[in-house]
């Protein structure tokens, strides 16, 4: 593959697009990746996604909502499971999340469940360093639009799988709901770029049949030997909620915290860290049900049981009368990987409305003038509010990185194409003549007025 060649034609396509007036200034440079194979398209899936803090219906997720390739899970061979598993206790799971704002759902899908698997990954203890945690953070002010509101879990897996996630090394954990900050530097983004969402997982958690295949994924991932399970994220409501503080019943985990009644209003996303076999639920009727889920919440080691809760298996089982929003009907799971870029771009920004700006990549796999293929960027598509780059009360200035190693194969193979001049080069006397000319944005471009 001609690097140079890829990188000389992908500076062509970068594409800077102001939405409203305002001064813009915009630099670019491209950073050649390492060679390796080229990721392939994700697909694009319809399918629901649970809502969270924004505590609404599920989303409809279609081609021009995401990226992501949403499955059904595959079903496992369960056969004889352990009464409990615990997976908050294994050196993969980070220290309790006290959440920011209205952050629940990025703290459950990237602080627990994303910084869980890429810790399982690559061997790495979660609360040796801060660079094995994923910011929740990172995904979150990219997707609230610069103010405290409540994300779908999806939105911040869509930015892993397509431009990675900065672990809290370098983009530090924060204790202000209104900086809606953006971290400045390439070398964060490129960094970012490695960790990366393969797919997401769905679910169903209706049946018995059904929650007995959770168990086994928490228990192993459903792969005999694997060592290690995996963990689970389901939504609910979250606001008058009853909670057995002071549980004594059977158990194996020892918790003493259970929920007793669903709430009824609110909404909340939360991790399934495990389950418990043992555990006893007086349902309504009297009846006793057998069993529970390991619950960890986001709202720091105060709340309910050092962070945790018993959710009966009884509250899925049980449905007349309680939708989706009351509590989700399928658990999510998702699956990581480390991953190299191959085309990445360094791209500076000095700009008062940052969701004024987007940035899109073209491609196409003919020799064309035009692009048949657009690539937009996740972190950079009329989003964040009405700051400043960097957030709220901070700089105007930022350095980010864009990877569209996706586009690679369009644009593998440019034949014949070469650079004929450099635009200093030309002038009447070329008139009449094709010429080809590449690079113009490793130059500082001010949009001015636009």
């Amino acid at each position: 593959m001609n690097t140079n060649k890829i990188l000389a034609v992908a500076l062509l396509l970068l594409l800077l697009q102001p939405l409203q007036q305002g001064a813009v200034a915009a630099r670019a440079e491209v950073a050649a990746g390492v060679e390796t194979e080229a990721a392939a398209e994700p697909e694009v899936a319809a399918a629901g996604v649970e809502s969270d803090d924004a505590a609404g219906a599920e989303p409809e997720v279609t081609a021009a909502a995401g990226i992501i390739p949403v499955r059904r899970a595959a079903r496992m061979e369960v056969g004889t499971l352990p009464l409990s598993v615990d997976n908050s206790l294994l050196p993969y799971f980070p220290p309790l999340i006290n959440q920011v704002g209205g952050s629940c759902a990025q703290a459950s899908y990237i602080g627990y469940m994303y910084t869980y698997e890429m810790c399982r990954l690559m061997g790495w203890t979660a609360s040796e360093s801060s660079q094995y945690r994923f910011s929740y953070l990172y995904t979150w002010n990219f997707i609230n639009d610069g103010t405290d509101m409540g994300s779908y879990g999806y939105d911040g897996l869509r930015i892993a799988m397509s431009n990675g996630v900065m672990t809290e090394a370098d983009y530090p954990k924060t204790t202000s709901v209104y900086s809606y900050y953006w971290a400045s530097g390439y070398d964060k983004y490129y960094r970012a770029m490695s960790n990366r969402l393969n797919s997401f997982v769905l679910m169903p958690a209706t049946t018995a049949d059904e929650l007995e295949q959770i168990k086994r994924y928490l228990y192993d991932h459903g792969q005999e030997g694997s060592g290690s399970g995996g963990l689970v994220t389901f939504s609910s409501k979250a606001s008058n909620w009853k909670m057995n503080n002071s549980y004594d019943g059977p158990s194996e985990t020892g918790y003493h915290c259970m929920l007793t009644a669903l709430a009824t209003e609110g909404g909340h996303a939360m991790t399934i860290v495990g389950y418990d076999d043992l555990v006893q639920f007086q349902a309504p009727d009297g009846s006793t049900s057998q069993g529970a889920f390991i619950v960890t919440n986001s709202w720091g080691s105060w709340s309910h049981d050092n962070g945790r809760y018993y959710l009966p298996y009884w509250f899925f089982l049980n449905r007349e009368n309680i939708s989706t929003n009351d509590l989700s009907s399928d658990v999510c799971a998702v699956e990581v990987e480390r991953r190299s870029p191959q085309l990445t771009f360094r791209v500076g920004i000095d700009c008062d409305a940052r969701n004024n700006l987007s940035f899109s990549m073209g491609a196409s796999p003919i020799k064309s003038p035009y692009s048949t293929v657009e690539y937009k960027v996740s972190i950079a598509d009329y989003q964040g509010g009405g700051h400043k780059m960097c957030g709220q009360y901070a700089s105007s200035e930022i350095e980010m990185g864009f990877d569209f190693s996706n586009a690679v194969r369009f644009i593998e193979d440019l034949g014949d194409w070469t650079r004929s001049h450099t635009c200093g080069q030309l002038t009447l006397d070329n008139d009449g003549q094709t010429v080809c000319l590449m690079g113009w944005v490793q130059y500082r471009r001010d949009h001015g007025g636009l």
